[in-house]
């Protein structure tokens, strides 16, 4: 795949599934512009990279930050939105500040960077939004992420209706093992439910981030990919 003279914004550098997409893209010669919510994470995740790649903070729960960030970005062809807070909690024992904060950065700040994003991108680009087959595969104490991941969906394809000739997408990731599972739940619970996972996946194996970025990299390439959500889940909505 070659992006040469392609400019990629990418809305967060510090999660594991936006570090493989941002390699993969940086890989195959794209301008790369990253956000983070401080200069220190920023900087410690631009370091570790060869290639094109810049960025500037931006906070997805301050709409002025938003508009400052694509302000300073200018022109550029395509978006991809995998920055989000996480949670896993019943709705018995909801943390309603913390689910406010999903909605806020998942929806709503994802809302607001397609928003600000339209002022600057070529009309031959594309947006890759984020969800997850907890969308259509229940998992205990995934309300949030369920919510806010159908509705990127859904608003991805209003969206591409809307915006066309500029397209877009949604990448829906399974499992995928990525530093989140122990942040949430701690290390061993973590590792029992992504060998449970394995065990039950047709695959044999959870998902990576690289599984997830080779998709994002699909959606930008083929110009004549639309209004898709496009499930990466080792077969996980069979089983």
């Amino acid at each position: 795949m070659d992006l040469e003279n392609q400019k990629v914004v990418v809305t967060g550098v510090t999660g594991d599934i936006a570090l493989a997409t941002i390699r993969r893209l940086v890989n195959a010669g794209a301008d790369v512009v990253v956000s983070a919510r401080s200069e220190d994470k920023l900087s410690k995740a631009i370091e570790d990279f060869d290639g094109a790649i810049s960025g500037y903070t931006m906070d997805l729960r301050e709409p002025s930050s938003i508009a400052t960030f694509f302000e300073r970005v200018g022109p550029f062809d395509h978006l991809v939105t995998p920055a989000a807070s996480g949670m896993f909690a019943r709705i018995r024992d909801m943390d309603f500040d913390k689910a406010r904060e999903i909605v806020d950065t998942k929806q709503w700040g994802q809302l607001l960077c397609v928003y600000h994003g339209l002022k600057q991108i070529a009309e031959t680009g594309s947006i890759t939004l984020f969800s997850g087959t907890v969308t259509q595969k229940p998992l205990d104490g995934s309300t949030m992420f369920a919510s806010v991941g159908a509705a990127s969906e859904a608003a991805g394809r209003i969206w591409a209706f809307e915006l066309g000739p500029i397209r877009v997408n949604t990448v829906v990731p399974g499992v995928i093992e990525t530093r989140i599972w122990p942040e949430l739940m701690g290390d061993e619970t973590a590792n029992n439910a992504l060998k449970a996972a394995a065990d039950l996946l047709p695959v044999g194996r959870v998902g990576t981030p690289d599984d997830v970025a080779k998709a994002v990299l699909f959606l930008i390439d083929n110009g004549f990919v639309d209004g898709h959500s496009l499930v990466v889940d080792g077969g996980h909505r069979l089983v």
